[in-house]
């Protein structure tokens, strides 16, 4: 069963980082390069693909983790706490309040990363 829940976690994880490429669907207006509060024009598109490609990448090494990759299982606080960080700066960047939604999610694994309650502990293998 602690195996089909990784497997579920990890491919959640790593949905909760491709989601950030509907940042390239023109019909999805939720999810819109074509505006930021911040970011000038002649940026958005080159900062937006380096932090959806950083956001992604991180968020498959959290599954990874989940996944219990030697090497890597360790490290899952640090790699989970940057894959929130990145997804969070991206959905700032070019917000829209439809995406409170992503920053709950972030805003939860970044609490579990840093409070690290046994129950994650245990789940991530370090318990």
């Amino acid at each position: 069963m602690l195996i089909v829940l990784r497997v579920l976690v990890g491919v959640l994880l790593v949905a909760h980082g491709l989601v950030h490429l509907l940042y390239l669907a023109s019909d999805v207006t939720e999810f819109s390069l074509d505006r930021s509060w911040l970011v000038p024009e002649a940026g958005r598109r080159p900062v937006a693909y380096v932090l959806m490609a950083a956001t992604i990448v991180a968020f498959v090494l959290v599954a990874l983790c989940v996944w219990q990759v030697a090497g890597l299982t360790s490290a899952w606080p640090t790699i989970t706490v940057i894959a929130a960080g990145l997804s969070t700066v991206l959905l700032l960047l070019f917000w829209n309040w439809h995406l409170v939604f992503g920053l709950v999610i972030n805003a939860a694994l970044v609490v579990g990363a840093v409070v690290r309650p046994a129950w994650l502990e245990q789940f991530m293998g370090g318990g």
